[in-house]
């Protein structure tokens, strides 16, 4: 039962909604029309032109011949006889002779002559009223029907003479859902001439009064049917009923933002973490090889059709920073609402509007420049997976919702198609399946993966339409499908009512595939027979408010721990100053303030005993104080980024920098450059040197190598898109120590406006797209910084034998090679920056970098001389 500050929580959100109709709509939204509110409106109003769509008086009606008939039997909807029990009182549904049937007659008694004797005597007439002009009623006072506290006499029009009836021991709840997937036995892809032979033309249909191709006309008449029962039903009374009703109900959204964060957190459980937590496994006969990331690399995804953006909240929130979204919704009320992100880091996910900057997912040129940037962010291969989950209102058309909707379906699996990985996946929004055109969308994309399965989640609302289409393992060769699917969107697009798409797929050759005609076919009526008896259910609990669904507890519970979420309330993080946040994060914060040992020709042989012990990289970081030069930032959350000088933490104002929570870096501001000259180009640059906790993970005990490249990561993650206003962050080039460190620390001569500079070039990415090879990125450097890879009494060594390098510990003798060193081989962060040098190269006139080099290759002979003999 829904606590009183839940049902105020409940009320003042759909104070803000336009429509009063059932919707599962609390959820990501998608506009492609003029209204600005969003609704699947499914559940409630069908004032639609299908309302002629009646179920046939089979449903405890009599037909003309006066015979009383019955649906099948997974259709009939009579109360059980818990429930009349419920309602009365007693097993048998009777109310111990209250209420009478008006077709039970009583004999005459003497009470009753009395009575009528009475009556004559006053005036009374056979056929007339008492009264003086004989106005008073005739028929008999009727029983009362009240049930709750409406008001004595209050009317439910549509309900009383409504057939439909709920019987709850036809309700199935529980926590773990069934999931039928179809798999893909094709051996050969499509081909275009095959699909453009299929593809069929003509007026636009807005009626779904004869598709019974793909579901039983019983399931199809039944479900519009129970939809238009509630046509003239007060909207606050029928959406407190399905809030009563629903068992899945008070999970709402849990801690998310909304509860589609929830219905992403259900699938991909449902999934067996398929999304969030790809397993690699072997290739099979039937199944190629999993998905899991190469290398440790990001796990990048795509939201298309999504604000407010629950489906990226939940991912952000179980892969923190180390995954990476892309984000294309329209730009308008509903929008990506970043700032409401609580639960996962909005930091590492970048909405894209397209050149248009309109975010329209119908637009060509808008899905074309989706495609590129992503394929730039991911090398060239893709997202991992692609979500969906688009919709518009309906209004006064919920029953042919499929219809308009029939180009965001065909664009959003168009968009997956174009930037889904090979093996990858995706998971898309559906209502209804019962047109030609739909279901050969779905067979489309059932030839494109290795298996689909159209499901519908607890998290779903049971009494709307809504389903999802997810599908698993991309197979290569999909090309032709993309080229197919943007005709036919060109066509769309034109709107003439005349020259509509009306079937993507011939019917021969979906009996052809007899397999997946089936698995449609039962999809459709298995979804179907569950949304009648969850409209029924909200009919009965709107007819009476006493009822109420005593498992939503318990459902509450059981489903947040199979879904592996904490049962936990939606709070605003809490705010908290760089200081506080610091001392929560680290036990000790001594270390900020040591300070790195100046390396000088003097001091360069007791400094540096063992050259392969250190990493070193060039610098902007000069010997004059600046709050540029290398410091510490902390991290709190988007722009809230803060750079520790002079003991004190000062909001960085400067740069614009997100950062996720959490996060504390050494790093230092410059200047990256490109060209010469007038045409020289330069912007400020973030160079991150090593770092502590990367959004909350503490990394601190880690390798110096691995630090650095869970760093390169998060920059990864961090890489805005172009013409983002973003600083960009980057990290520094890790060199090692050895015999050819001249030939790394290079500098080139370049003109500034005024005088001729040493300069040193900054390596390229992939994601640099925007500087060509003849535009070269480089810095003045102002010093090398020196950190130490080894801990304690270990110093590496390089094999003279073998091409290795391993580690030894001057103490006990004891010598690893290199990929086995023990962890306490390993310095730590703190350790690498309390003994952290600093050279301040190429200005340092007596230790030159000729000197500096020649030193090393010396100091690398005599170690390698010495390990010999």
């Amino acid at each position: 039962m829904r606590s009183s500050s839940d049902e105020n929580d409940h009320e003042s959100f759909n104070k803000k909604r336009k429509h009063s109709d059932l919707n599962d709509s609390d959820c990501n939204i998608e506009f492609h029309s003029s209204s600005s509110e969003h609704d699947s409106a499914d559940e409630g109003s069908s004032q639609s032109k299908t309302n002629g769509l009646m179920m046939d008086n089979e449903l405890n009606c009599k037909d003309t011949m006066g015979e009383s008939t019955r649906i099948r039997d997974e259709t009939i909807y009579e109360p059980s006889s818990q429930y009349k029990k419920l309602k009365t009182g007693r097993e048998d549904g009777s109310n111990d002779g209250k209420i009478h049937e008006a077709t039970n007659k009583q004999e005459p008694t003497s009470d009753n002559n009395k009575v009528q004797r009475m009556m004559r005597k006053m005036g009374y007439e056979e056929g007339h009223g008492l009264g003086k002009n004989k106005q008073g009623r005739l028929e008999p006072v009727q029983a009362s029907k009240q049930h709750g506290r409406r008001g004595l006499g209050h009317h439910i029009p549509g309900l009383e003479d409504s057939s439909l009836k709920w019987v709850p021991e036809e309700e199935e709840i529980k926590v773990v859902e069934d999931m039928t997937w179809i798999r893909n036995t094709n051996k050969h892809g499509l081909t275009l001439d095959e699909m453009q032979h299929w593809l069929q033309r003509g007026p636009k249909k807005l009626t779904i009064d004869d598709e019974f191709n793909f579901c039983s006309e019983d399931i199809v008449r039944n479900v519009v049917r129970a939809k238009t029962v509630f046509d003239n039903l007060d909207g606050v009374e029928l959406r407190r009923a399905r809030t009563r009703c629903n068992p899945y109900e008070t999970i709402r959204g849990a801690f998310f933002l909304n509860r589609a964060a929830v219905k992403m957190a259900n699938m991909d459980r449902a999934c067996n973490f398929m999304f969030t937590k790809p397993a690699g496994r072997e290739s099979t006969k039937h199944h190629p090889a999993g998905l899991q990331p190469e290398n440790n690399e990001l796990l990048y995804f795509a939201d298309v059709c999504a604000g407010p953006g629950g489906f990226s909240e939940y991912v952000l929130w179980r892969k923190k920073w180390r995954a990476k979204g892309f984000g294309f919704t329209l730009k308008n009320e509903n929008d990506f609402k970043l700032a409401d992100f609580y639960a996962g880091p909005c930091e590492t996910f970048h909405p894209y509007y397209g050149p248009k900057d309109d975010g329209d997912v119908y637009d060509p040129s808008n899905q074309e420049a989706f495609r590129n940037l992503i394929m730039t962010h991911t090398r060239g291969k893709g997202v991992h997976f692609m979500m969906s989950d688009g919709g518009f209102s309906v209004e006064g058309q919920e029953n042919i919702q499929e219809i308009l909707s029939k180009q965001l379906y065909l664009c959003q699996c168009l968009v997956a198609l174009m930037i889904v990985r090979e093996k990858g996946h995706f998971v898309t929004k559906l209502f209804d399946v019962f047109t030609p055109f739909s279901a050969g969308l779905v067979y489309l994309m059932y030839r494109c993966f290795e298996e689909v399965c159209i499901f519908k989640p607890n998290s779903s609302r049971p009494a709307n339409s809504e389903r999802y289409l997810i599908c698993k393992y991309k197979r290569p060769g999909t090309e032709a499908v993309v080229r197919h699917l943007v005709q036919v969107n060109e066509i769309l697009l034109k709107g003439d009512a005349n020259d509509d798409v009306v079937q993507l797929v011939s019917m021969d050759e979906l009996e052809r595939e007899q397999q997946f005609l089936q698995y449609l076919r039962e999809s459709n009526e298995v979804l179907g027979r569950k949304q009648v008896i969850g409209l029924c259910k909200i009919a009965a609990f709107y007819e009476d408010s006493t009822l109420v669904e005593v498992k939503q507890a318990e459902m509450r519970t059981e489903c947040l721990k199979y879904w592996d979420i904490p049962d936990e309330s939606r709070t605003v993080p809490r705010k908290m100053k760089p200081k506080e946040k610091l001392n929560q994060l680290l036990k000790s914060t001594t270390f900020l303030c040591s300070t790195a040992k100046k390396l000088t020709k003097d001091n360069i042989e007791s400094t540096i005993l063992t050259p392969y012990d250190w990493f070193c990289m060039p610098c902007g970081t000069g010997p004059t104080y600046d709050d540029k030069n290398a410091t510490f930032y902390m991290g709190l959350g988007r722009r809230n980024v803060y750079r520790y000088v002079k003991n004190n933490w000062e909001l960085v104002d400067d740069i614009t920098i997100d950062l996720p929570p959490d996060t504390l870096l050494y790093a230092e501001v410059l200047y990256e450059m490109k060209k010469e000259f007038k045409h020289m180009q330069k912007v400020l640059a973030l160079h991150i040197l090593d770092a502590y906790f990367l959004g909350g993970e503490n990394i601190s005990q880690k390798y110096l190598r691995e630090r650095h490249e869970l760093t390169k990561q998060l920059c990864e993650a961090l890489w805005k898109p172009m013409g983002n206003i973003c600083t960009r962050i980057r990290v520094k080039e890790l060199f090692r120590m050895d015999s050819h460190i001249c030939r790394k620390l290079q500098v080139t001569e370049r003109r500034m406006n005024s005088r001729i500079a040493l300069t040193h070039d900054i390596p390229q990415t992939f994601l640099d797209c925007d500087s060509s090879e003849n535009d070269k990125l480089y810095f003045i450097p102002n010093s090398v910084i020196f950190l130490k890879s080894t801990a304690g009494t270990w110093n590496r060594y390089l094999s003279t034998k073998h091409p290795m390098s391993y580690v030894f510990n001057s103490k006990t003798g004891e010598t690893k090679c290199d990929e086995q060193r023990p962890t306490e081989a390993e310095a730590g962060f703190e350790e690498s920056f309390d003994k952290r040098i600093i050279w301040y190269w190429p200005n340092d006139e007596s230790l030159t970098v000729e000197l500096f080099a020649k030193f090393i290759k010396k100091k690398c002979r005599e170690i390698n001389f010495t390990l010999q003999y």
